[in-house]
Order: structure tokens, then sequence, then C-alpha cells
């Protein structure tokens, strides 16, 4: 019953969330939108506690353990690509042990809640931006702008020009999911939008792409705000119908705004979702 009105709780202070795009778990959560993945781990006070700080301690340390086992497992079922897992993402021990360290860094969200029946119930977050930095390889990617150029800058806030300031891509009706690395592709299964085109510290640290539920949403996002090119997506790809495919007609569109300002460099993608 306790872990049922957590998921209740969880799931109504999410919907109330508009802008809220991940998975909801009954421990825990994957937000696309802030970047973040939450676990709540639940203790309980040890029998042979001497006094109630102990008890209160005892019980903390073990509800923090718990959660860190909860992210681990919900970090292992993250979308990484449209064909990989953050568990097939972990290939040698290296990395693995590299995303249990970042694990390991979460930090406690919130204040412990004490239950009726003396259970103790802490929240941990890790930011995805630390396991991007670990899998994300070190090459293939755009290279930065050189110091002192004029490239377009790499902060989120787009100013509200003429020119397009970001790609929009509407996959409403496709059951697209959420990934760390999506790609946009061409019908002949060619990439118009992947590493190539972003600097892979862009990448790491605001997302590859962007989710949004509403082309209004979307819209007003800081990562495109201004006058971003909206695009219709005609299907989802992959194992794990993470990439999205586009009209070839549509491709110049994309590559000729890009070429003029500059703006997948940065990663100002959003992808629109039901």
């Amino acid at each position: 019953m306790k872990h049922l009105f957590i998921l209740l709780f969880s799931l109504t202070f999410l919907i109330g969330q508009t802008s809220y795009v991940g998975e909801q778990f009954e421990r825990g959560s994957i937000n696309y939108s802030d970047r973040t993945i939450q676990a709540i781990g639940i203790g309980f006070i040890p029998e042979n506690v001497i006094n109630a700080g102990q008890a209160r301690r005892a019980a903390l340390r073990i509800a923090k353990q718990d959660a860190m086992r909860q992210l681990i497992e919900i970090v292992n079922g993250v979308i990484v690509t449209s064909e990989t897992t953050m568990s097939n993402a972990m290939f040698d021990d290296v990395i693995k042990s590299q995303v249990q360290g970042a694990i390991r860094g979460a930090i406690q969200v919130g204040e412990p809640r004490y239950l009726s029946d003396t259970s103790i119930e802490v929240t941990y977050e890790v930011p995805m931006s630390g396991i991007s930095d670990v899998i994300t390889p070190p090459t293939g990617f755009l290279s930065p702008p050189a110091v002192g150029s004029t490239a377009p800058p790499t902060d989120t806030a787009a100013p509200t020009t003429s020119a397009i300031t970001g790609l929009i891509i509407d996959v409403r009706g496709l059951s697209l999911r959420p990934a760390m690395s999506p790609r946009i592709l061409d019908q002949n299964g060619g990439i118009v939008y992947g590493p190539g085109n972003y600097t892979r510290e862009y990448a790491i640290q605001n997302g590859v792409a962007g989710y949004a539920k509403g082309l209004d949403r979307a819209q007003a996002d800081d990562r495109v705000k201004g006058n971003p090119l909206v695009i219709k997506g005609i299907s989802a790809s992959g194992t794990n119908k993470a990439d999205v495919v586009i009209a070839n007609a549509d491709v110049m569109k994309i590559q000729s705004a890009n070429s003029a300002n500059g703006f997948l460099r940065d990663c100002r993608v959003i992808f629109v979702l039901d």
C-alpha cells in the first residue's frame, strides 16, 4: 500500500508538470525535461540500535544505500541511442565503474520522509550530464568553435530574430521514445543530424535534443526560441524507436538553414511528442 501511495503521489505531481517528458517508475523516474534521474530509497530501523538518534542515522544510511541500488537499476534502462540502452553501453568494466561512480555522486533531493511504520524515505538524483560524460566517446563530433570565432554562442538562450534559431521536429503520432543520443535520418537511412553535426561539450551539457509536449511549448523553449524551423517527422526508427525519419524533401531545408545559422552545432533541436 505504501509503495502504491508513493507511485500515485509521484504521478499526480508529474502530471501537474505539463512540461514533463520521461518515464515514471514505482521507486523513481527518468526526466528528459530537466535531464535528471531520481530514485527513492527506503530505510528501516535496525533492531540492535541503542537510542533514537542512532536509529535515525542507521535508517537514513540504509535508505541511501537502497536509493543507490534503485538508481543503478533505473540508469541501466535509460535509452542511449535507437539501438542501445545504458546496460548495453557499459560494455567494459572501466565504463561500468565510471557510471557507478557518477551514480554514487548523486545528491539528496528534499528532506527525508518519516513514515508511520518508522521507516524513512529519501530521494536521490543524478544528472544525465554526468552519465553522458562517461559514455560519450571522445571523438566523432564537430569541433568546438575556435577562440575568437564568430560561431553562434553555446548557451541555450536564443535571440528572437528573423534568422533560424533552431529546429523543431513534430513527431506526434509516431510513438518516438526519448533518448540521450537520438538522430534524425532521411528516408534512405542517411544521417541528417548526429554527432558530426554538434560538439561533444554541448551534447553533454544540455543534451543532444530536447523534448516537449505540444508545439507551442516547443516554440517557447529557450533551446530554439525565436524563429525555429518546424519539420514534420514521418516515422520513428530503430529497435528503441528513438531516431526520427524525415522526408527527403525536408533535408535541404535543414541543411540550408543550418549552413546560414549553425544552430545544429549547439544541439538546438527539439522533438514534439504527444
